[in-house]
């Protein structure tokens, strides 16, 4: 079980330019992968990334994993582990399998309980699985935390009314705007976010939607369905002024929107009031555009200054989800034991059962006098001892399994006389001992 590990940063311990410099854009993913999975060798990861979070969950072995993946995604952004090392937290066994439970269930989130990042960890999960990165460990592990995610919501009341990013943001737009009904919302980038971002506005009244995606045929489609207006990428700037409400989201590695972009535009608004969402990491729009006047520029850290109008009302519901994530966990760990230990067992049984009926074959076919009665008894006595036999060899498996340590579990299975009948990961050198990480972030638990 201390196979499973995560190593990650968020918005808890890593500020915003820390998470902008992690983060990866969809198209990098499956390089990553392969380059973090080969420099930290792991025989399974899965890679997520949104605005709030960078993690490597892993199905490894090793005393030095955490040191591993450390280097690994260190070394993949140029960056120095030590530097990457303040910032990071680390989980391994029974704690990865319940941090990856509570963040699919949105209880990690910076809007608490938000039912975005469900749907950002099945992305991470399919692309993974897509790049043959996962296995029946990862596979299963991330199946349950998705069966979890859906109770949590469903018997709690943690995601109880708009508790999302995106309803977030629109709270703001209306701190700054009283009437929508005649405001311009300019979408940048049309990613879902955005997209939900613009069903709220709309709920709430706003005026004309405009859409701007490098990929016309894709602003056109979200556009339509608000019944707005697609426009080329490299027209944004010319529609910047019409725009009172700026949302973007692109995945672009540097600033779209300059200050000077902003200033352009606000002369020709005449100053007037323009709200400025900016949802990209890394940023879309640069810090010293809110210096400008009627600029009030938003990102995602911003949203903090919100999410405590949240936390006194569902609080009550955490002791709720506390239990379900424990109930979760625990359901997952007695079947992972059960896969793990189930070939050996099996195999165990399957050989000790033909030694069993070949010597109760040959007992039989001396003693021919006996009544049916007799040799049911017989045979019924021959499958009692083999069961109290193998017993305590069944429990060591399963004791072996649950410790996760594959070359222990092939040691046992030798002893045994199966090792070479059962398909068990492939063994390794220990790793020395590597010293535990030092910095308190790293072994933090986040809350």
């Amino acid at each position: 079980m201390q196979r499973f590990v995560v190593l990650g940063i968020n918005h808890k311990f890593a500020p915003l330019e820390v998470r902008e410099r992690l983060a990866y854009p969809d198209r990098r993913i499956p390089a990553a992968l392969k380059t973090i999975r080969e420099r930290s060798d792991c025989d399974e990861a899965v890679l997520l990334s949104t605005c709030n979070r960078v993690e490597v969950y892993a199905f490894t072995e090793g005393d030095d994993a955490q040191q591993r993946l450390l280097e690994g995604l260190a070394a993949d952004h140029g960056i120095t582990p030590d530097y990457l090392e303040q910032f990071c937290y680390f989980h391994r066994g029974k704690e990865a399998i319940e941090h990856l439970i509570r963040v699919a269930g949105g209880l990690d989130s910076l809007v608490l309980g938000e039912t975005q990042i469900l749907s950002q960890v099945k992305k991470a999960y399919l692309l993974a699985q897509s790049e043959n990165a996962t296995g029946k460990a990862l596979n299963g592990l991330f199946h349950r935390a998705f069966q979890s995610a859906k109770r949590l919501h469903s018997e709690t009341g943690i995601g109880d009314g708009q508790l999302s990013v995106s309803s977030i943001a629109v709270r703001f737009v209306n701190r700054v705007f009283e009437d929508l009904g005649d405001k311009t919302a300019l979408l940048i980038g049309a990613g879902e976010v955005g997209e939900l971002t613009l069903t709220y506005l709309r709920e709430s009244g706003i005026g004309r939607v405009i859409v701007v995606s490098r990929n016309l045929e894709r602003a056109k489609d979200v556009a339509g369905r608000f019944q707005g207006d697609a426009v080329p990428f490299e027209l944004m700037h010319d529609y910047l002024p019409a725009a009172d409400v700026v949302i973007s989201q692109t995945a672009a590695e540097s600033r779209i929107l300059e200050r000077k972009h902003f200033k352009s535009s606000q002369k020709k608004r005449g100053y007037a009031s323009v709200f400025v969402l900016d949802l990209a990491v890394p940023r879309d729009v640069a810090d010293d555009a809110s210096e400008l006047e009627g600029v009030y520029l938003y990102n995602v850290d911003d949203l903090e200054k919100v999410v405590a109008e949240h936390a006194m009302e569902r609080s009550r519901e955490l002791d709720h989800c506390k239990e379900i994530v424990n109930d979760e966990v625990e359901h997952f760990l007695k079947g992972f034991q059960s896969y793990a230990a189930g070939p050996l067992i099996s195999e165990l049984r399957s050989k000790a059962g033909h030694i069993k009926q070949a010597e109760l074959d040959r007992l039989m076919s001396k003693l021919n006098d006996l009544s049916p009665e007799a040799r049911k008894e017989i045979a019924g006595f021959s499958e009692r001892l083999v069961n109290k036999l193998l017993h305590p060899q069944i429990q060591g498996i399963k004791e072996q399994a649950a410790s996760g340590n594959s070359d222990s579990l092939r040691l046992l299975a030798d002893a045994l006389g199966v090792e070479k009948t059962v398909n068990l990961p492939p063994a390794k050198d220990q790793p020395e001992p590597q010293p535990a990480l030092d910095k308190d972030p790293v072994n933090k638990e986040p809350s």
